[in-house]
């Protein structure tokens, strides 16, 4: 299913505690972050090596086009937003956090 503009995406948030493996939470925090920026990292290093070895079969030359080229306005945005979901994903845990001390504690 596509998203339209009217159509806001809701955040997933896990119910319940939060299991630690840690013994200080934002040891987790980091543990988790850097997990997902070797995933996020990895992923990219595949797609690359992807890249660079059908251009290399296909005789094209890749390094020196990469270092001159130069991006339009939508290529750009697409590029800011991409990074943009790739740090919400990153610093995930961290905003979930700052998220709920936001929030107003009821009282019991």
């Amino acid at each position: 299913m596509t998203e339209t503009p009217s159509r806001k995406k809701l955040t997933r948030v896990a119910r319940g505690k939060r299991p630690r493996m840690l013994e200080n939470w934002s040891d987790d925090v980091f543990m988790s972050m850097i997990t997902a920026l070797t995933t996020e990292l990895m992923v990219m290093r595949d797609r690359v090596d992807t890249i660079e070895r059908i251009a290399a079969d296909k005789g094209v030359m890749v390094k020196s086009d990469i270092e001159t080229y130069e991006f339009d306005d939508k290529a750009l945005a697409e590029r800011e937003e991409a990074r943009k979901a790739l740090a919400d994903r990153i610093f995930y845990l961290v905003l979930q956090q700052a998220e709920r001390n936001k929030t107003p504690k009821r009282k019991t």
